[in-house]
């Protein structure tokens, strides 16, 4: 074998195993290692950024001093001198990367470098070779090797090589670390909801996730199209690109087409300097076309041919552009029945429902009703910057009455007004919207065991019952304010407006309590 004396001068042949049998030359200064040259050692760094490597080399000389280099370098190892070896180590320990040899007794490098690209294809390898392999270490690096080194090794050229597979590797794995917290912040675990609906949602999109297929979300207003929109993005290829959410029915019918594809400099009146539109804003990412049945049938022709073709053209400009997005859609309209009436374009319908998925309403979702109030209840603390607040159990009553015709947005902004109403450490059903509450007394009434109307084929006015209702419950508490609205689970400012807007009075006999 060839090593590599100090200083510059001529390659020697030396017989390796007069310095290679006796382990104590290993402990010695490493100008005394047969297979490091001196010329660089003085030049190699000071330190390599530490990991755990695999070392896997039939010899065991080898070996000790591919340990001792790596050592004093900071570098932790572990080592194997069979296949088999490595592949158990392999398998239970946590390795940044692996310097391996292709001389093995029980399997040929290159074939162990295949079974570590199919099983961990995230862990960088180094090819160790003689001189007179290095057409087979090329082979190997076709094959996915991250570099190679050969016998004798320069200590600075291996050092490096090795910082830079942990390097590599300890990167992937944070870019990891944060594509998982990026999805359980934004992707399907993040999603409130363990109704059947929810999950064949989510099931449904995780198949799209993989792929650039059209998803076309439907579902009636404010049911959280864009959040499952958002996780669709956070849980697909495409998560580190932007995500841009565009509300079609909001932009002005004459600069719709500008705002979407953009316009060049002096295009139209106003048009000072070049604009890039919403698609190409989103380039390498995902764009929601919301409330798409908005869009006017002149800017549905455009869409049709951005969808066909990926490529915008800006107001105003000849050169068309590629864009790389994913395209999804949102409607609370049929957009089917749209097109049978000529609202909407057939054409456009057919390209954007490729993969359509409704949405269900909350009224439909009785498993997740509390825990999305729970979970708006916990959010808007925090952002106000107040003591944790919970519900009531006549609260959670009426949430779960509750139609919510609003769905989901109605649900949040009736959670952030009971949280500015709340004096105490609970929400309490008169924090809660008059809808809500009305509702809740509406139920009480119809439920009463005192109901003289029950069994009757006649139904009285919900306002007479409540009316009826909030009477009896001043009567039996003598007319005390306080303890009627404690019976009735609702707050004293709300039953003093429950009687002006009866016209409920005792004149001087009633009292606050």
């Amino acid at each position: 074998m060839l090593i590599a004396p100090p200083g510059d001068g001529p390659v020697l042949s030396r017989p390796l195993m007069s310095n290679l049998s006796c382990p104590n030359k290993l402990s010695n200064s490493p100008s005394d290692s047969p297979l490091t040259k001196e010329s660089s050692r003085h030049s190699a760094p000071q330190s390599a950024p530490p990991g755990q490597v695999l070392l896997i080399d039939d010899d065991p000389a080898v070996i000790r001093l591919l340990e001792f280099e790596l050592a004093e370098a900071g570098v932790s190892t572990v080592a194997a001198t069979t296949g088999r070896q490595a592949k158990e180590i392999l398998a239970k320990s946590d390795i940044d990367s692996i310097v391996l040899d292709l001389a093995l007794p029980d399997v040929t490098g290159r074939e162990l470098l295949s079974e570590f690209q199919k099983e961990s294809p995230e862990i960088p390898v180094i090819v160790l070779t003689a001189r007179d392999e290095v057409d087979e270490a090329v082979t190997c690096m076709r094959l996915g090797a991250r570099d190679f080194v050969t016998k004798p090794f320069d200590r600075a050229r291996l050092l490096t090589s090795v910082g830079n597979a942990c390097h590599e590797r300890r990167m992937q794995a944070q870019l990891e670390l944060v594509s998982k917290q990026r999805r359980r912040s934004n992707g399907f675990e993040s999603l409130v909801g363990k109704s059947a609906g929810v999950e064949r949602v989510k099931q449904l999109l995780k198949r799209a996730v993989g792929n650039d297929v059209t998803v076309l979300l439907e579902g009636e207003s404010g049911t959280g199209k864009e959040v499952f929109a958002r996780a669709l993005h956070a849980e697909g290829p495409r998560a580190s690109g932007p995500f841009v959410a565009v509300n079609c029915g909001a932009i002005p019918e004459n600069l719709i087409e500008s705002q979407l594809f953009g316009h060049a400099r002096g295009s139209f009146t106003g048009a000072v300097q070049d604009h890039a539109g919403f698609f190409e804003q989103a380039d390498g990412g995902t764009i929601l076309l919301d409330e798409i049945g908005e869009l006017p049938l002149a800017a549905q022709v455009r869409l049709l041919r951005v969808l066909q073709e990926r490529t915008i053209q800006r107001v105003g400009d000849r050169e068309p552009r590629r864009v790389n997005v994913r395209v999804v859609a949102a409607t609370n309209r049929n957009l089917e029945s749209m097109a049978k009436s000529d609202r909407f374009r057939l054409d456009l319908f057919y390209r954007l429902a490729v993969f359509p998925v409704t949405l269900p309403p909350l009224r439909e979702r009785d498993q997740d009703v509390v825990l999305l109030a729970e979970a708006f209840l916990e959010r808007t603390c925090r952002r106000l910057d107040r003591s944790r607040l919970h519900l009531d159990e006549r609260a959670r009553q009426a949430i779960l009455q509750y139609q919510w015709p609003g769905n989901v947005r109605e649900l949040e902004n009736a959670i952030e007004r009971a949280c500015l109403l709340a004096t105490g450490e609970q929400i309490t059903a008169s924090d809660l919207p008059d809808a809500v509450l009305d509702h809740l007394l509406g139920e009480d009434a119809g439920g009463s065991e005192t109901n003289p109307h029950q069994g009757s084929d006649r139904v009285r006015p919900l306002a007479d019952e409540e009316r009826d209702l909030i009477l009896r419950a001043l009567e039996l508490t003598d007319w005390n304010l306080s303890q009627a609205a404690q019976q009735l689970g609702i707050g004293r400012a709300t039953i003093y407006r429950k009687i002006d807007r009866y016209g409920l009075s005792r004149g001087k006999d009633a009292t606050e309590g």
